[in-house]
């Protein structure tokens, strides 16, 4: 076959999926288009890998659940990992981009991570270019939805790659690191974890600005603060300050600022119990809380000598009273 017409033909399939005119990404796989564009994902020609991966995306990419399972069912998740794990740029972004769009699909994501391409999505998120680490940080985003496979995350090292995620500049990536450690920090089992691996400053710095990850990372930052754990941690990150911000401002939905005021109100409560105390039960000279503890039993030492005198003086007055009338009686 000509590889030329191969590579124009892939190009026209993918341009018909693309924007999902009417049922032609439906069409296209009910026609059994689908098997000749995976073998060309095969085919050891860096140009025929670019143009049938980008049919094959084109294909995949929307709400139809049936384009998802035809590629895992042609068998095209292993040569679309072979593409990651490739050298070419541009292979390697198709072959990421491809992975996260099928893991929409939950039968289909977890054949991929049953396949074992956790470890090169997050070699990729580390190593590859800014659109790389955006496809990556969707599919990790997708593998962090569901509780079995965080533990499939931690053993291929995802945990920091989500948090390095979450440091860059670039808001895509931002807003898919935060979405992941939303729904990691949701595991108790992960959250102190996640505050060692060092993701408190970026979720306080997403929360700090106006922008869209800002919800998620708030949502993460409530979760780790549900441990006991953190609760110095998130101080020290200044994670308290940004609750409160997120409990005033007027951007963010009445549940969530309802729970940053009871996580606001936990630490509090932690925060005084984690006060020292000296033989008695009070704060010692030089500690915190000493001084508003000192004013305080001022404060009461000055009452109970008022009520004292208070007493002394009506107890007096009283008998004065009793022995007039006695007097009178005589």
């Amino acid at each position: 076959p000509d590889l030329e017409i191969q590579r124009y033909a892939a190009l026209a399939l993918g341009g018909l999926a693309l924007g999902d005119h009417g049922d032609n990404k439906v069409r296209i796989v009910e026609e059994g288009a689908l098997r000749p564009l995976i073998d060309m994902v095969r085919f050891p020609d860096t140009d025929m890998q670019r143009c049938s991966s980008l049919a094959v995306n084109a294909v995949a990419l929307g709400p139809q659940s049936v384009t998802k399972t035809s590629v895992m069912h042609e068998e095209g998740l292993l040569p679309l990992m072979a593409l990651v794990d490739g050298n070419d740029q541009d292979s390697i972004r198709a072959g990421v981009y491809a992975l996260g769009t099928l893991c929409e699909d939950d039968e289909v994501k977890a054949r991929i991570v049953e396949l074992g391409a956790i470890a090169s999505v997050v070699h990729q998120a580390t190593q590859g270019d800014i659109e790389v680490k955006r496809a990556a940080g969707y599919f990790l985003s997708r593998l962090a939805e569901n509780l079995e496979f965080h533990d499939d995350l931690v053993a291929n090292d995802a945990l920091p790659a989500v948090i390095t995620l979450a440091t860059l500049e670039d808001m895509e990536c931002q807003e898919y690191a935060a979405f992941a450690l939303a729904h990691l920090s949701s595991n108790r089992n992960l959250q102190v974890q996640l505050v060692e691996l060092g993701a408190l400053k970026p979720l306080v710095s997403m929360m700090a600005v106006q922008a869209e990850p800002r919800h998620y990372a708030g949502l993460a930052l409530l979760k780790l603060a549900d441990n006991f754990e953190n609760h110095v941690a998130i101080a020290k990150e200044g994670g308290i300050q940004a609750l409160l911000r997120l409990g005033r401002t007027r951007t963010t939905d009445d549940e969530l600022q309802y729970k940053a005021a009871l996580t606001v109100g936990n630490l509090a409560a932690n925060a005084v119990k984690l006060l020292p105390k000296g033989m008695n039960g009070q704060a010692v000279s030089g500690e915190i809380g000493f001084a508003a503890q000192q004013m305080m039993a001022n404060k009461t030492d000055v009452a109970v000598k008022r009520g004292k005198d208070k007493t002394e003086d009506f107890l007096q007055r009283a008998g004065e009273e009793e022995g007039g009338a006695a007097e009178q009686g005589f």
